[in-house]
């Protein structure tokens, strides 16, 4: 586990941060909705200043596809309908969403991208900064600029100055979460971890993460920053019944040793009938039966979900819809009974040995 921030070795750099200063807040209505559900897990981003951790809920909500129009933007559904999503989502508890600058990025010129949306939803909604956590993520490709504009990324500061443009796409809010999307060649962890910290001295996030980086690469950022005095407060990575490498691979300890969250995108890997194989098939069945026979009722759906929040991850299932929001609120609340873990990941290792 971490070590206690006070403990933490400094730097000048450290020393002379600039806090992240906010007015006291009320509690908000999701962190009530949080704390009156005797089953939740009390879940929090850590922050430089421990005592502005930042609460959130077990089950995120993903934004790839907003704005993209290759998802069916303004096709399929329109920001309308995300805006309705957005608001049930709440509703049901759910606070913590998930974005990037490059999601939605066609539409950037038209203001409809990812960033766009999200925090027009968040002003409609008149919140209290408390309210919602959002964590965007800047693109670390040398050549981003051909898709976002401005200059060729080398560096530091063109991290940091993509970092001020996802600001100011969301209304000139800072960020609630801030994280490297990938780690690049071109770019060192030294190079990396330097812009996470400079976005914290600028005011630009809460607090800083990474994503995709394997048991090796996390623990190198979360030592550097760590020297720096600044917690890393999460890496997202792809995890699902399906996909368990982190878990095998020894990453989801490795976090979990040092209170970094997992966020786990694709958690609903299994429903992608479209790379159909048989044991997509098999585990689908298999946990539409645990959810009816061993869980109450619940859709295959809220298993998948349910078993990446029993495994100590924060799942950030895509959603465009409003329909789609009673799944995750039916995962939420409750942990599967050892029993179904047990013949789930048993089944799993079973079809990833043939």
């Amino acid at each position: 586990m971490r070590s206690p921030q006070s403990s933490l070795p400094s730097s000048s750099n450290a020393s002379n941060r600039v806090p992240f200063t906010r007015r006291r807040r009320k509690t908000s209505k999701i962190c009530r909705a949080m704390s009156s559900n005797t089953n939740s897990k009390s879940l929090y981003l850590k922050t430089v200043d421990g005592n502005e951790n930042l609460p959130i809920s077990e089950i995120g909500l993903g934004t790839i596809s907003w704005g993209d129009e290759s998802y069916g933007f303004n096709k399929q559904y329109r920001e309308k309908d995300l805006k309705e999503t957005y608001r049930k989502a709440k509703e049901v508890g759910v606070n913590f969403f998930d974005t990037a600058e490059v999601y939605g990025y066609k539409n950037t010129k038209f203001e409809q991208s990812s960033e766009h949306i999200l925090s027009r939803c968040r002003e409609e909604e008149a919140e209290d900064e408390s309210e919602v956590v959002i964590g965007s993520k800047v693109f670390t490709i040398p050549w981003t600029n051909a898709l976002l504009g401005g200059g060729f990324r080398l560096g530091k500061e063109s991290l940091v100055l993509a970092g001020k443009e996802s600001v100011k796409r969301m209304n000139n809010r800072p960020m609630d979460l801030w994280s490297i999307h990938f780690p690049f060649p071109s770019f060192s962890q030294e190079v990396l971890m330097s812009a996470l910290e400079e976005s914290l001295d600028l005011g630009l996030t809460k607090a800083v993460g990474v994503s995709n980086y394997n048991k090796e690469q996390l623990e190198k950022a979360y030592d550097i920053l760590d020297k720096r005095g600044i917690p890393l407060a999460s890496n997202q990575v792809e995890y699902s019944i399906l996909n368990r490498k982190a878990e095998k691979e020894g990453l989801l300890r490795s976090c979990q040793d040092r209170d970094v969250k997992v966020v786990a995108y694709s958690p609903l890997k299994a429903l992608k009938t479209t790379e159909i194989a048989e044991k997509y098939v098999i585990m689908n069945k298999l946990c539409d039966f645990i959810g009816q026979v061993n869980s109450g009722g619940k859709s295959s759906v809220s298993v998948m979900l349910n078993y990446c929040v029993t495994k100590g991850t924060i799942p950030i299932p895509g959603v465009k819809k409003v329909e789609q929001i009673a799944d995750i609120e039916n995962a939420m609340g409750w942990t599967l009974d050892e029993e179904s873990l047990l013949t789930i990941d048993e089944k799993m290792d079973y079809l990833d040995g043939l």
